[in-house]
């Protein structure tokens, strides 16, 4: 995806105003960028964007101030139509879909990539295969399976989802969803938000965000970055990972980390269960990150369960946190009083600890990505069979030939 305009100017006589960025910004700023070299496709693709968008908003919402740091939330979870902002995600694979003719797609997701593309895919007629760690099937909306073309296939080992998810795909001839430019195109859109925002309303200090292999930061500074000079310089990026599940951590400060014995092991560990990938490097996006860490003078840090939960509790200076945090309209679920998908809230709960460390210090502001937390998820969704190895996977790619 190739961005179409290099000044304010040029970015402002895109937009389409007639979609305002709390509905879609995908289609708001769709004519901002080419997706395809040929005129007449790209024309094409961003019908069809429009047709599949069912809800991708966003907003920025002042939160507090902590420790003399004006925080403000980016809302990417209660205008997205599944909760979380992975439904940019399932309006660019699904409309990439319809432009080639694909009828059936396979992926791999912990949860919230999985619901967007079920839920895309079925609208835009695609018969989907959500490969899913076993553990993490309490965490999905059963009616996103209700239709007999959305197919729920659990992984026995979470170290396996995207071996076995691979193989399936490739061994029945079906398109494995999405590419990695794709997941890139996602964060370049949330860039252009952000840069509207920012020419309006003001530069940030710092940005921060809970991460896995870091498709979304690389693609917001892939915007920031061609309008710095319009923005007055680039924001710092603050990267947090949960401790049990902290590579990129590793990579970027490998003197420091120091895993639980055992930690990345145990499911029950994990802070957010989604976020189940202890390789999300077979991306090869870390040295992309990277080079984002270095040229934004950035960081990353962990959040352990601990820290998680008492950070969580009522506070002197902000009182209940999702109490706060429903105040600004960002009603964040809960299931027996736990906060039922904890990706958004591991990124606040980090800033407020790179706060209190001086990580970010007091005079300057940070907005801090909420990418998930409002969910849907009734806890009854069943899968169609529980995979083990690949001698399990190529007898079902059998039963879906035979379904053909």
């Amino acid at each position: 995806m190739k961005l179409l305009a290099g000044s304010r100017s040029e970015f402002e006589k895109c937009i389409d105003g007639s979609y305002g960025p709390e509905t879609s910004i995908v289609c708001r700023y769709r004519n901002a960028v080419r997706f395809d070299d040929e005129a007449e496709n790209d024309f094409a693709f961003k019908r069809y964007l429009q047709e599949n968008s069912i809800g991708e908003g966003v907003r920025v919402v002042p939160l507090l101030t902590y420790g003399g740091v004006a925080i403000h939330i980016l809302d990417e979870t209660s205008g997205m139509a599944t909760g979380s902002l992975k439904s940019i995600d399932g309006c660019l694979t699904s409309s990439l879909c319809r432009m080639e003719g694909i009828g059936r797609i396979a992926f791999e997701s912990g949860g919230n990539t999985g619901s967007a593309l079920t839920r895309y895919g079925r609208n835009a007629g695609l018969e989907t295969f959500f490969f899913c760690p076993l553990d993490n099937v309490d965490l999905l909306d059963s009616g996103l399976f209700e239709h007999r073309s959305a197919h729920l296939i659990a992984v026995k080992d979470r170290g396996r989802v995207k071996e076995l998810a691979g193989l399936f795909a490739k061994t029945a001839g079906i398109r494995h969803v999405p590419d990695k430019s794709w997941r890139y195109a996602g964060g370049m859109l949330r860039g252009l938000f952000l840069l509207e925002h920012m020419l309006a309303s003001g530069d940030f200090d710092w940005i921060s965000q809970t991460v896995s292999a870091a498709f979304g930061p690389i693609g917001i500074y892939k915007v920031l970055k061609t309008f710095r000079k319009e923005v007055r310089g680039l924001p710092r990026f603050l990267g947090i990972q949960q401790e049990a599940n902290c590579p990129m951590f590793l990579a970027w400060k490998p003197e420091a980390a120091k895993r639980p014995d055992g930690a990345d092991q145990e499911q029950a560990r994990l802070l957010a269960r989604i976020m189940y990938d202890d390789s999300p490097d077979t991306y090869q996006t870390w040295r992309d990150l990277h080079r984002l860490l270095v040229r934004t003078r950035g960081d990353l840090l962990t959040v352990n369960e601990e820290e998680f939960d008492s950070y969580l509790r009522p506070s002197a200076e902000y009182g209940p946190i999702l109490e706060l945090l429903r105040s600004r309209g960002i009603a964040i679920s809960l299931r027996s009083g736990e906060v039922l998908e904890k990706a958004g809230m591991i990124a606040l709960v980090g800033t407020l600890k790179a706060i209190d460390a001086g990580v970010i210090p007091a005079g300057g502001s940070v907005l801090c990505a909420m990418t998930g937390g409002v969910s849907s998820a009734d806890g009854r969704a069943r899968q169609e069979l529980t995979v083990r190895d690949a001698r399990d996977v190529l007898d079902y790619v059998e039963t879906v030939r035979g379904g053909r």
